[in-house]
């Protein structure tokens, strides 16, 4: 089956715009949120070199067996903190995605106010059978990342 569809998912947050954005790509937050229910990020495996032409790499585990690892491999094709990122990836491990076909990964974060953000994430192509397994996914993911930063907050 082709890969011929992007998944689009977007979630307010109440938090201002450049905090949404670090937690996004400081390696020891994102490895405190990533990964969908039932699944971690290794925080040892994360690195992100925050720049255009930069790499990112982290692997998630399943939480139930270790042996199940998804990894991310990523070159950022844009950079501009905090308005968006932009990172052509190769994902191996993952039975639903094809390591030979690059996916794109475009998140934006939209200041809505001086203290909320509207993150809209663009993934894609994957192939219409698995399509909103992963959109499903991001969602998770987004109300992780919520529950994080509210913790962070109430420090």
């Amino acid at each position: 089956m082709t890969a011929n569809v992007i998944v689009v998912v977007e979630r307010r947050l109440d938090h201002p715009r450049p905090r949404v954005f670090r937690a996004w790509t400081a390696p020891e937050e994102l490895a405190q949120w990533r990964g969908s229910p039932g699944w971690h990020v290794e925080a040892e495996t994360v690195t992100s070199d925050l720049t255009l032409g930069g790499r990112h790499h982290h692997v998630k585990v399943r939480d139930d067996d270790p042996s199940v690892r998804v990894t991310t491999d990523a070159v950022f094709t844009e950079f501009f903190d905090p308005d968006v990122f932009v990172a052509k990836q190769r994902i191996t491990g993952d039975a639903d995605i094809d390591p030979d076909t690059p996916l794109e990964l475009r998140v934006e974060f939209t200041a809505q106010g001086k203290q909320a953000t509207l993150v809209r994430i663009i993934q894609g192509p994957y192939a219409p059978a698995v399509a909103q397994y992963h959109a499903d996914g991001w969602e998770a993911e987004l109300g992780r990342l919520d529950a994080y930063l509210a913790r962070e907050e109430a420090r």
